[in-house]
């Protein structure tokens, strides 16, 4: 039995993000859990993005949607995907700036398309590992 904690299965009180959440766990090797106040979606390891809907969070961060605002998407893409997603309607620069993660409003059927496709790009596509900078030991 899953606890209501369970963000795979508690109600998201939005028929967008129900269908996107339905859509990518339906998918091989995928899963979801709670990060940061979003319900987050992985292959495997790979981070492929975050639904953000402040509803959910307990913690109402100033970067989740505002009261009044669309649900929204953060995608975390290549590069050069990145570069063509945003050249799409509604596609825009993810709020927290970082570099390669997108963000769509769920705002309609429309977008809620446009968010798996770029998942689907995530997905197929990951972006390659970013490697961990070396700590440098102190001298005393």
């Amino acid at each position: 039995m899953r606890s209501k904690s369970d963000w795979t299965t508690r109600s998201l009180d939005d028929e967008l993000g129900e269908a996107l959440r339905a859509e990518l766990l339906g998918w091989p090797g995928v899963t979801a859990r709670p990060v940061m106040g979003c319900l987050t979606f992985f292959h495997g390891k790979h981070m492929l993005g975050s639904y953000a809907n402040r509803d959910l969070a307990k913690k109402k961060a100033e970067w989740l949607n505002r009261p009044g605002e669309p649900t929204f998407v953060w995608v975390r893409l290549r590069k050069e995907d990145a570069e063509r997603a945003l050249r799409r309607p509604g596609v825009a620069q993810s709020r927290l700036g970082f570099p390669g993660w997108i963000e769509i409003p769920l705002e309609s059927r429309a977008m809620l398309e446009e968010a798996v496709r770029w998942f689907g790009h995530a997905y197929e596509h990951p972006p390659r590992k970013v490697p961990k900078k070396r700590r440098r030991a102190r001298r005393r």
